[in-house]
C-alpha cells in the first residue's frame, strides 16, 4: 500500500496572502483575521477532517511596489496589516488536539536565545504539535526595520541561518539533559542542578552563555521546515530540514530538486525519509472540471494583477513593474537580491529553444500552484505528484475560508477513500505523526540530536 500524503494549510494572519485582491469578494472573511474566531472555527474544521498542519508564512517588512509606487501595498493590502500568527497559535491548540502548527521565524526576527524559549513554550502548551519554518529573509525592508545591514549574500544569509540553529540546538538539546526534570514535591527537587548546563556558545554573530529558560519540550526540537529553490537554500535544508517546501514548478524539476536535496543529505549521513517534501497547491474544486473552471474564472476577476507583481517584489527584492516586459529572465536573474528558484524552475521547465521572458513569469506566477477539477481529477493529479516523489500539499486558498471548505467536504473525503489522505491522526507529537517516529526525539541522524548530553562533564 503506498504511503499516504502530507496536508497542511498554508496560511497568513493578514487579509491577503496569496491571491491578492480577493478580500474584495463577498463571500471573503479575510477581514476578520483580526479576531481568534475565524482561526478556530478553522482549525476545528481541519482537524474534523484529519489535515495535519497548519502552516503559517510571515513577513518582517513589505517591500512591495508596482513601477515604482507602494500604494498598491495599502490599498490592495497586500500582506498588510499583518498580525503575529504566534498570538493566535495557542487558542486554535487549545481547542483542538491533533492538529500540529508551523510558523515561520526569521533569523533575523529574535535573537535565537529568546527564540527558543519562545518556541519550547508554544510546543509545552500545544502538547508537542509545534514546528518551525527557518528562514533567512531576503528583504531589505526587513532588515532596515530591524537596523541591520541590508543586502548580505545567498552564502552570507545561510552561514547566519547556520549558526542560527546551531545555538538553538544547544539550547534545546544540549542545556537540559534528560532527566533533568525531577518534579519531586516531597524531596523538594523540581530540577537536578546536576543536569542543566550553561553552552558557552561564542560564533560570529552571537554569544551566549546560558541554558534554555524553558524546560525541555514534549519534542525538544519542534519539527524544522525549510524552503529555497537556491543551491545554497538545498544545501542547508539538506542538513537541517525534516519538512522542505518545493519551488518547482513541473514533475521533472520536482523529481530533479528532490534528488539533489536527498543526495546532499545521504553525504551528511541521513536518509531519504528524513526529509518530507511538500508542494504548494491551490484547489478550485466544482462537481465537474467545467465548473471548477468556471469558478476559477469568477475568482480571477477578484485578483489584483498589480498587487501580484508587487507581491512578488516582496519577495524578491525586484519591481518587475519597472522593467520591459519582453525582457529574459536569464538577463536579470543576477540582479535577484531575494529569492532565485521562482525564476529558476520557470527557465528550467520553458521549452528547449526559446526563453522565458519577463512577461511570461507575470503571467504564470500562479499557474504551477492551480489545481483546478473535481474531486476525482485532483486525486489523480496528487498521485502524479506522489509518483514524483512529494510527500505533501501544502494547500493554498484562493477564497478564504470557503476554498477550505469545499477541500473538508468535496475532496477530502475523495482522498481519503483512495488512501492518498489520512483517515484518522496518529497519536503522539507532530513529529511522531508525520514521521510514524517511535518517539517525539528529532532522528538521531539530525545534527541537533549531536547536542544532547555535549555539555554534561562542563
Amino acid at each position: 500500500m503506498s504511503k499516504r500524503m502530507i496536508f497542511t494549510l498554508l496560511l497568513m494572519d493578514s487579509i491577503g496572502h496569496n491571491f491578492h485582491g480577493i478580500w474584495r469578494h463577498p463571500r471573503a472573511r479575510n477581514r476578520e483575521f483580526k479576531g481568534f474566531d475565524l482561526w478556530v472555527e478553522l482549525a476545528k474544521k481541519a482537524e474534523q477532517a484529519k489535515v495535519d498542519a497548519f502552516f503559517f508564512t510571515d513577513v518582517m517588512g513589505v517591500q512591495g511596489e508596482y513601477n515604482g509606487s507602494r500604494d498598491v501595498v495599502f490599498t490592495q493590502a497586500m500582506n498588510v496589516p499583518i498580525g503575529d500568527c504566534t498570538m493566535v497559535i495557542p487558542a486554535m491548540a487549545h481547542q483542538t488536539n491533533d492538529l500540529g502548527f508551523l510558523y515561520t521565524s526569521s533569523v533575523i526576527q529574535h535573537h535565537p536565545f529568546v527564540f527558543a524559549r519562545a518556541a519550547s513554550t508554544l510546543d509545552h502548551l500545544s502538547k508537542g504539535r509545534i514546528g518551525w519554518n527557518i528562514v533567512t529573509s531576503a528583504n531589505e525592508k526587513a532588515f532596515r526595520n530591524l537596523g541591520l545591514p541590508t543586502s548580505p549574500s545567498h552564502e552570507e544569509r545561510y552561514a547566519w541561518a547556520a549558526e542560527y540553529v546551531d545555538v538553538t540546538y544547544k539550547l534545546w538539546e544540549g542545556s537540559w539533559d534528560v532527566g533533568a526534570i525531577v518534579n519531586d514535591p516531597v524531596a523538594g527537587v523540581y530540577a537536578d542542578p546536576t543536569k542543566v548546563h550553561d553552552i558557552n556558545h561564542e560564533g560570529k554573530r552571537y554569544n551566549v552563555e546560558g541554558f534554555n529558560l524553558m524546560e525541555p519540550s514534549p519534542q525538544r526540537t519542534p519539527v524544522l521546515a525549510q524552503a529555497g529553490g537556491s543551491p545554497a537554500g538545498l544545501d542547508f535544508a539538506s542538513s537541517h530540514a525534516e519538512l522542505m517546501f518545493l519551488s518547482a514548478m513541473t514533475l521533472e524539476t520536482i523529481a530533479q530538486q528532490i534528488d539533489t536535496v536527498r543526495g546532499l543529505a545521504r553525504e551528511r549521513g541521513r536518509r531519504d525519509g528524513d526529509i518530507l517534501f511538500l508542494q504548494g497547491m491551490m484547489f478550485i474544486i466544482g462537481s465537474t472540471d467545467e465548473e471548477a473552471y468556471r469558478k476559477w474564472g469568477e475568482l480571477e476577476e477578484f485578483r489584483s494583477q498589480e498587487a501580484q507583481t508587487a507581491y512578488f517584489a516582496s519577495l524578491s527584492g525586484m519591481d518587475l513593474g519597472k522593467y520591459d516586459p519582453a525582457t529574459p529572465l536569464e538577463d536579470i536573474l543576477d540582479d535577484i537580491p531575494g529569492i532565485r528558484g521562482a525564476f529558476l524552475s520557470l527557465i528550467n521547465a520553458w521549452p528547449a529553444g526559446s526563453k522565458p521572458r519577463i512577461k511570461d513569469f507575470l503571467s504564470s506566477l500562479s499557474l504551477p500552484q492551480m489545481v483546478v477539477g473535481s474531486p476525482e481529477t485532483i486525486a489523480g493529479r496528487l498521485l502524479e505528484y506522489r509518483g514524483a516523489g512529494v510527500d505533501g500539499v501544502q494547500v493554498m486558498n484562493a477564497l478564504m475560508p470557503e476554498s477550505y471548505d469545499d477541500f473538508f467536504e468535496h475532496l477530502v473525503p475523495v482522498l481519503q477513500d483512495r488512501g492518498i489522505m489520512q483517515k484518522e491522526y496518529s497519536p503522539g507529537t507532530l513529529r511522531e505523526k508525520l514521521f510514524a517516529a517511535p518517539t517525539a526525539d528529532i532522528s538521531e541522524r539530525h545534527p541537533a540530536f549531536g547536542y544532547r548530553g555535549m555539555f554534561t562533564d562542563q
